[in-house]
């Protein structure tokens, strides 16, 4: 059943990169409403790590996320901003591009938005504790000073995908950061190999998404979520991936809108981790846009959500 369900989502795929769209149920994650808000009650974003666009999108090792490719709303040419992980998760929710192992002083979404929670798959405890397969560099809360005291209530830890109800978004704004098992980086304790690092990822995003799709406000047209990945595999450090003339393919990264109310469209517009924090600060009513996404394209129009 599990390749039959591969070989469906990737024709299905296949029917819309051919200008085809292929037909909705009602268990798909889009195309359920006629219309999207202004502003939504829930925007989630969910952060994937170092996989490059061509190794994703059309790849029979992610199902789940080919599905939401080709039944939601898929940006074809969005990049990262530079390498390594860090700065990406910097620029994604303070439209600055911060170094690594750096905390800023610079506002963010999460100072921004009415409430937030960050959800840190295996952190040991709120707001940045160490633990195994938990990366600081891939918690952006931790690293403001601004939100120093709220981080200690709303950067909480995220059990494992088994736990659905612990990842539905009560807040505002929601970041959700996989382990480094579940978000294609994989090392040495998690389970089975780092050939499977790719179906890992795609199993747990399966998981996390569905459990967000069966709230009663996502099948309202009221929950948004953006799937994207940190920044390709391979690049180097410090290189500027913002730049559209950057043809480098570790800088080429997937990014996905996910509501009831999104239709299945691919857009090919030059879009970064700025355009999607300024499209987050807009579908969350928010009007003042931080460093470069004030200068970024805004994904709503394209993507249609």
């Amino acid at each position: 059943m599990r390749l039959v369900g591969v070989v469906i989502g990737l024709i299905a795929f296949a029917a819309m990169a051919g200008g085809v769209s292929p037909a909705v149920a009602a268990s798909d994650p889009c195309g359920l409403a006629t219309a999207t808000p202004t502003t939504y009650a829930h925007v989630v974003v969910i952060m994937e790590e170092n996989l490059s666009y061509n190794n994703a999108i059309g790849s029979v090792k992610a199902p789940y996320l080919n599905q939401l490719a080709s039944q939601c709303a898929l940006a074809t040419n969005f990049h990262n901003e530079t390498h390594g992980s860090q700065p990406n998760y910097m620029a994604a929710t303070s439209g600055v591009a911060t170094g690594t192992s750096v905390h800023s002083s610079n506002t963010s979404i999460y100072q921004q938005a009415s409430s937030w929670n960050d959800l840190e798959e295996s952190m040991g405890g709120n707001c940045g504790a160490t633990a195994t397969h938990y990366k600081r560099g891939h918690d952006p809360a931790y690293w403001y000073t601004p939100i120093a005291s709220a981080c200690k209530l709303s950067d909480v830890p995220m059990p494992a995908s088994d736990a659905g109800a612990t990842r539905l978004p009560t807040a505002a704004f929601t970041f959700i950061t996989p382990n480094t098992c579940h978000d294609h980086h994989w090392e040495t304790g998690c389970s089975g190999s780092s050939s499977l690092s790719v179906q890992a990822m795609d199993t747990w995003l399966s998981g996390t998404v569905q459990s967000i799709q069966a709230t009663a406000d996502y099948r309202a047209g009221n929950t948004l979520v953006i799937v994207t990945f940190d920044e390709g595999q391979a690049g180097k450090t410090g290189e500027n991936c913002a730049d559209p003339a950057n043809s480098d393919p570790s800088c080429h990264i997937a990014t996905i809108a996910v509501a009831a109310g999104v239709h299945p469209v691919h857009d090919a517009t030059f879009y970064t981790h700025y355009s999607m924090l300024r499209s987050v600060e807009e579908a969350l009513g928010i009007t003042t846009y931080l460093g470069n996404a004030a200068t970024a394209a805004d994904m709503r129009p394209g993507m249609g959500f």
